[in-house]
This record gives C-alpha cells, sequence and structure tokens, in this order.
C-alpha cells in the first residue's frame, strides 16, 4: 500500500498537543509494521521544519523526525505539471490540491490527513481519510 503523508498528519506527529497526535502516531507505527510505503512532499518537509520551530520544537528533534523522513519516506517534489493542475482544480487551498496532486502523480492509495478541507470534498478518486479512520480500516 502507498500512503502520502499530508503535512498536518506529519505535524501531527511531531507537535505534541495537536488534537490528531494520538491517532497519528498510531498510524504511523502501524505503516512501519506494515511496511507500506510512505510518501510526502518536499514542501512538507520544509513546512514541517518551518512550524516546528515556530512552535518551539527543539532542533534536536525536528532534525531526528526530519532525518527519519528522508531515510525511510519516498520524498517526492511537487512538479509543475501537479503545480498546473492545482492551479486548475478550482480548489481555493492551493497547497492541498498541489499536495493531492502530487499523491495522484505517484498513484498512491490513501492520503492520510487531518485537514477537514480536504475530507470535506470529493476531489480525487483515491481514499482520502484522517488517520482515525486509517487505523479503523486497517483493523
Amino acid at each position: 500500500m502507498r500512503i502520502f503523508f499530508d503535512t498536518n498528519t506529519l505535524l501531527d506527529v511531531l507537535i505534541p498537543g495537536r488534537p490528531s497526535k494520538s491517532a497519528s502516531d498510531t498510524a504511523m507505527q502501524i505503516i512501519k509494521k506494515c511496511r507500506y510505503e510512505i510518501f510526502v512532499s518536499t514542501q512538507s518537509i520544509i513546512d514541517i521544519y518551518y512550524t516546528a520551530q515556530r512552535c518551539h520544537i527543539d532542533k534536536e528533534d525536528v532534525d531526528i523526525f526530519t532525518s527519519w523522513i528522508l531515510d525511510h519516506a519516498n520524498v517526492r517534489p511537487i512538479e509543475i505539471f501537479c503545480l498546473r493542475s492545482a492551479l486548475q482544480s478550482g480548489n481555493p487551498d492551493f497547497e492541498d490540491s498541489a499536495q493531492l496532486a502530487c499523491a495522484e502523480d505517484e498513484e498512491c492509495d490513501v492520503f492520510l490527513t487531518s485537514d477537514k478541507g480536504i475530507l470535506n470534498r470529493d476531489i480525487t478518486e483515491m481514499l482520502v481519510m484522517t488517520p482515525a479512520q486509517f487505523i479503523e480500516k486497517v483493523k
């Protein structure tokens, strides 16, 4: 199974106190244990690094998490084709559309997110679910 982690799900794993932290941590453990393929975008790496530092997460912890992602996930750039697709999607959240287009381009089976804006739209054939929904599905 190919699973794309949206930026907010990665932030849930890294930053204490986020509402979806527990479910995101559990989903990540299941994915590691089952050896599913993890995909993230280069944009997500940049965004989590920036956001974690602004949330005063220890730089060493951010470095360790980022290194783990670089070592274990398929990190993909958001190509120009994906950016054009996002632009033409009509979705008011360009970043969401670009992430989805990147996941589709990589033929991911699941797009893992806690972003209600993505969850409430029927905009892709890919399974779009929260970490909690993913946990329930794989039980």
